[in-house]
């Protein structure tokens, strides 16, 4: 992850992080390198770098084309001839390649590693404990800076020269924006040094996994290791945005150090949440991807239930997972719905999902932790204590949730309600009558209450969240899944009031506002420090993924119309802009709620991506 500039911004932008215990314990070896290019007589610095008060070297100005497609591509001019760079990570395996071919000159490639060897969320400082020396062979030199950390090792097609030096107080001002900690010191062991010309490329190869490399490797081997990764990258036969989102989306599929699959909830520093993961799977159906990948992951996430709860996140510590989500488990009935309505495959149904949905239901019907429970005098699903945040909305600041909404928030009683009736949809499937009747009659009970408890007649649409006598009246998105889930709470005519004032109110051309823009807890924009930003981060912040609600809801309330299918499909291309606005190639995961709605918080984030795939084949009625 880095800037088409190259200039690293961020702590977290690097050549290679390496995952220990994919997809956690994650740390940064090699976060970048400088390349300087000697030919005709002149010298040419490539790398790009911020300093206190300077930028050095400026290679970014010799920068005459960057494209991303199908692998990232960088095309220096250096005097009468070009210089390109390819990056390339190997799928698989923790490595990274580079290539530099040169057109219409020839000279000598002069490249200096810098390392870091830490855990990717900190910096590094210049300190005596760091061992600088290499060990060399021919193509190949590695270096261990640190015991508790593997070895680098870097193939290569040029000559290592020792020649230690630490590169001081170099700055990520993204992290200043951030309120966090800027200035990193990096090590360089020494030099990389090539002769390259048109015909003779030169490269190397930087892992922590050497066993599947050897040191005779040359020029054709690496031509053809590009190409099948480029070919691997390509998504042919397929429109401009669903090729997009396809790219984007097969960046969070990952395979955990278990071998299961697993989906990245957002890049740099979020593993996996099974709520962003639910969200998300039929996105990777829909976008090509099958459903292997699916079905697995329902597996792992199921085998992994307690007390009728899923796993909030795996903890990057890679210790116990969290269990304090009311909406994962509830999320997990949509997105295996998908799976059933696209797979035929009862046995499955049979073994693994139908048994954990009424294991889910009638936990939470009974009673489970921090206060999930089926109230019996309505059938509402209730959730949480003052001091708890399960929801999506779960921003805190010094442990006091910012959006409290314990009682009975509306999107977990519309996901509650889809909970009951798709599971009496499968006890048909079945053969189970009794099921079917008992869950049925269950989701008829809370569908009278909802419509009766929810409905807020002084503004024509739904609640927030009821928790006895009290109304939370405030507009928020969470409404919309009242009206966008496979079974929808509300009529026609109330569901275009629902979707009508989210549209006046929360929706701009990069998603959804979580708060109207009136309320007094209203944050226009996503900014300082972490506090400031924690305490912004639903209270009217723009969140992409809930274009794929708004989608939905609109198609569902204004029915599926040319008109209706014009007007979304111009929301939809209209955010797809942002896929070469900020982090090329894919969504971030909020943006400012005023304008001009700059992106912030996780660069990459796949639910922003997946809603918008999910969104974009509804609306082509895929």
């Amino acid at each position: 992850m880095g800037t088409v500039a190259g200039v690293n911004t961020r702590r977290y932008h690097a050549l290679l992080i390496a995952s220990l215990q994919p997809p956690s314990e994650r740390n940064s070896i090699l976060p970048r390198v400088e390349e300087r290019l000697e030919a005709d007589g002149q010298v040419f610095e490539l790398a790009t770098a911020q300093y206190p008060g300077a930028v050095h070297p400026r290679g970014f100005e010799l920068l005459e084309e960057f494209a991303i497609d199908p692998l990232p591509n960088w095309r220096y001019r250096i005097g009468e001839g070009s210089l390109a760079k390819t990056l390339c990570m190997v799928e698989g395996r923790q490595s990274v390649l580079l290539r530099y071919t040169l057109s219409k000159v020839t000279g000598r490639l002069v490249i200096r590693p810098l390392l870091s060897f830490r855990d990717y969320h900190g910096l590094t400082h210049e300190n005596p404990d760091l061992q600088g020396e290499a060990a060399c062979e021919t193509g190949k030199v590695s270096f261990a800076p640190y015991p508790d950390l593997p070895p680098l090792t870097i193939f290569h097609s040029g000559v290592f020269q020792p020649a230690p030096l630490w590169f001081l107080n170099q700055e990520y001002l993204r992290e200043y924006e951030r309120g966090l900690d800027f200035r990193e010191d990096l090590f360089s062991p020494g030099l990389l040094t090539f002769e390259v010309d048109p015909g003779r490329p030169a490269w190397f190869v930087a892992t922590i996994e050497p066993a599947w490399l050897h040191a005779s490797l040359d020029d054709a081997s690496i031509e053809r290791l590009v190409e099948s990764e480029s070919r691997r990258r390509t998504f042919a036969g397929f429109s401009d945005i669903e090729r997009i989102s396809q790219r984007a989306l097969d960046q969070f599929r990952v395979t955990r150090f278990d071998q299961q699959p697993t989906l990245i909830a957002g890049y740099p520093w979020f593993t996996d949440w099974s709520r962003d993961m639910l969200i998300s799977l039929p996105a990777f159906a829909a976008a090509g991807f099958g459903y292997r990948d699916t079905k697995q992951i329902l597996e792992m996430l199921l085998a992994r239930r307690w007390q009728g709860l899923l796993p909030n996140r795996f903890l990057d510590a890679h210790s116990a997972p969290e269990y304090n989500s009311v909406d994962a488990a509830l999320w997990m009935f949509i997105a295996a719905r998908d799976l059933v309505a696209h797979v035929n495959d009862k046995d499955f149904l049979r073994k693994t999902l139908y048994p954990a949905a009424l294991d889910i239901l009638e936990w939470h019907r009974r009673g489970t932790r921090h206060g999930i429970q089926v109230d019996p005098r309505d059938e509402l699903l209730s959730a949480g204590f003052p001091d708890t945040q399960l929801t999506w909305m779960d921003a805190r600041v010094n442990g006091i949730p910012i959006t409290p909404r314990n009682g009975k928030p509306v999107e977990i009683n519309a996901l509650w309600y889809n909970a009951l009736r798709i599971t009496a949809e499968w006890a048909e499937m079945l053969g189970s009558t009794e099921d079917r009747r008992t869950y049925d009659d269950r989701a008829e009970k809370l569908l009278a209450s909802f419509c009766a408890k929810f409905w807020n007649t002084n503004r024509d649409c739904l609640y927030d969240v009821i928790d006895g006598p009290l109304r939370d009246s405030r507009i928020r998105p969470n409404q919309l899944l009242a009206v966008s889930l496979p079974f929808a709470l509300l009529d026609r005519p109330h569901a275009q009031q629902v979707v009508s004032i989210v549209e006046r109110l929360l929706l701009t051309s990069k998603g959804l506002r979580t708060l109207e823009a009136g309320d007094l807890d209203y944050r226009a924009r996503f900014e300082g420090s972490p506090a400031q930003r924690d305490g912004a981060y639903h209270q009217g912040t723009v969140w992409p993924w809930l274009i794929g609600p708004f989608i939905a809801a609109y198609l569902y309330a204004f029915g599926e119309t040319n008109d209706s299918r014009t007007y979304c499909r111009r929301i939809i291309e209209t955010l797809s802009a942002e896929f070469t606005a900020d982090c090329i190639g894919s969504l971030a995961e909020v943006y400012d709620a005023a304008p001009p709605q700059r992106a912030a918080g996780c660069p990459a984030q796949l639910w922003s991506v997946a809603q918008f795939m999910v969104a974009w084949k509804r609306v082509e009625g895929a």
